[in-house]
């Protein structure tokens, strides 16, 4: 690699269960280049990566690539969907179908349903704020539809 290149062969870059990069077993604070790295994320059949440029870094994820950090409610009189606005920079719309929860684990399916998304703390409080709590798990009223989030 040239002198400026932005990884170091032997750093172990890891993407944690709660969206944190490390590096070497650091969290890297910089929120430019967390930013980046959320940017320029990809996979391929080996596993996940990160390319800035020419620069290629084979990454370890812990849990899943990419994490729910915000939710835009739309009208539910109307029907209009959820907006999810992922880590990576990206919006998508909840397909409230791909819902999965678990104690202390919501995800859904983004990127097509190619990739799964793990809500962090706040927006996984607030989808269970708008739900119902009954015997096996919650009740979403959302984008016109029932959403059973039942235990797995």
């Amino acid at each position: 690699m040239s002198d400026s290149a932005i990884f170091t062969d032997r750093e172990t870059l890891r993407l944690t269960k709660d969206g944190v990069f490390l590096s070497d077993g650091e969290e890297i604070t910089h929120a430019r280049t967390v930013a980046a790295f959320h940017h320029f994320l990809g996979r391929d059949e080996t596993g996940y990566f990160i390319r800035i440029g020419r620069d290629f870094k084979r990454i370890e994820v812990e849990d899943t690539a990419y994490f729910v950090i915000g939710v835009q409610w739309g009208s539910d009189a109307v029907g209009e969907p959820v907006e999810l606005l992922l880590n990576d920079g990206s919006r998508e719309k909840l397909d409230p179908d791909t819902l999965r929860f678990q104690t202390e684990r919501l995800t859904c399916r983004v990127k097509n349903g190619r990739e799964e998304a793990k809500f962090l703390r706040k927006p996984y409080t607030e989808i269970l704020l708008h739900s119902l709590a009954e015997e096996n798990g919650y009740v979403l009223h959302i984008g016109g539809k029932t959403i059973h989030l039942g235990t797995n």
